[in-house]
């Protein structure tokens, strides 16, 4: 079984992009609406999951919350299948998937090779899971104009699937807010 490591974006960030892309459902017609907004960094076959879960947390320690540019030009992706945001200048995402990537593979785990890693040139937001592909060319902008494109990850989530299910969540690592001293 697959599991996804997700990075996902707090919830003002989610009621954001919910608010603006609430007439793109009956435009594209998506299979189903995801109710997390959020990027996938690593894909994980067949995990001991307690293993996997001490790793991932050990890993993310030192990472606080950041901020991802996210543009109003919509995407499909061939990988997940899912149709969502294109995310702008996404060096950060990128270092922290082959971070992932680089440390799961070593430990032992099951991950994708460094290639498919490397040769991936977009980031997506995901928005909905599969749909109509062929009308997506003339949503330019879905974003309305007067929102901040500066979307900001709270959280990684681990999934067991990719159905948009709360009950499909196996751990959740909260990120460090550089705003709170901690003791």
């Amino acid at each position: 079984m697959k599991y996804y490591l997700v990075a996902l974006l707090d919830k003002d960030s989610g009621k954001t992009i919910e608010n603006s892309t609430r007439g793109l459902i009956k435009k594209i017609k998506p299979k189903k609406k995801t109710s997390f907004y959020g990027i996938v960094l690593e894909t994980i076959e067949d995990p001991d999951l307690n293993k996997l879960e001490e790793i991932i947390r050990d890993i993310s320690k030192p990472v606080r919350l950041f901020k991802i540019d996210v543009q109003g030009k919509l995407s499909f992706d061939e990988d997940y299948k899912t149709i969502g945001l294109d995310v702008m200048n996404f060096g950060y995402v990128k270092r922290l998937s082959r971070n992932f990537n680089t440390m799961l593979g070593l430990h032992g785990f099951k991950v994708r090779d460094e290639q498919a890693v490397e040769s991936k040139d977009t980031v997506q937001l995901i928005l909905y899971n599969g749909g109509v592909t062929k009308d997506l060319d003339q949503f330019q902008n879905v974003l309305r104009k007067k929102t901040d494109n500066h979307f900001k990850v709270d959280r990684f989530q681990l999934w067991k699937n990719f159905n948009f299910k709360k009950d499909s969540v196996v751990a959740t690592i909260p990120l460090k807010d550089p705003n709170i001293i901690s003791l």
